[in-house]
């Protein structure tokens, strides 16, 4: 075998553990029902920094990851009502209830079910004094094929201010 060969036959050697070692682990099957939710949150300075994403279900509070280009991916359970609340400074909060109860139904519902969905975070300043009077959203799955149903409540309220007064 030429010098060159055995080179690359020790390069080999040596490369194929590292990969090995290094690759990812496969991805855990989702459970049949779950629903990834993947979405995107957008806001006027466009730094997502202090941008914040909690699910609350069943009691718990979670928190998502909001990345640099403001996604973030969400794993929900089968059969709960979520509320997610959508926060950035300086801009009005968002609530939106998503029903996984019927996921499971119908030709999407075989395996889990993906939804993506934006989020439009307001300037405070610009909503004099404002605030959404509760959810602005709503995403449910029909009982009778499990097809998804959005609904939209941008109903206002005056916004309560939690500041100290000082005399």
């Amino acid at each position: 075998m030429p010098r060159t060969a055995h080179l690359l036959a020790a390069l080999a050697a040596c490369l194929v553990p590292y990969a090995a070692t290094q690759a990812d682990p496969p991805p855990a099957p989702l459970a049949s029902g779950t629903v990834e939710l993947i979405g995107w949150l957008h806001v006027e300075a466009l730094s997502f920094d202090q941008a914040t994403v909690e699910v609350r279900v069943g009691g718990s509070v979670h928190t998502a990851t909001v990345s640099r280009t403001g996604r973030f991916d969400v794993l929900l359970p089968a059969d709960a009502e979520v509320l997610m609340r959508f926060e950035h400074p300086g801009h009005l909060s968002k609530e939106v209830v998503v029903d996984t109860h019927h996921a499971h139904l119908g030709p999407g519902g075989k395996g889990h079910r993906q939804l993506r969905m934006g989020v439009v975070l307001e300037l405070e300043k610009r909503m004099g004094g404002l605030a959404y009077a509760g959810p602005v959203g709503r995403l449910t799955f029909d009982a009778q094929g499990g097809c998804l149903a959005v609904e939209h409540d941008r109903r206002m309220a005056p916004a309560r201010r939690n500041k100290a007064i000082v005399f």
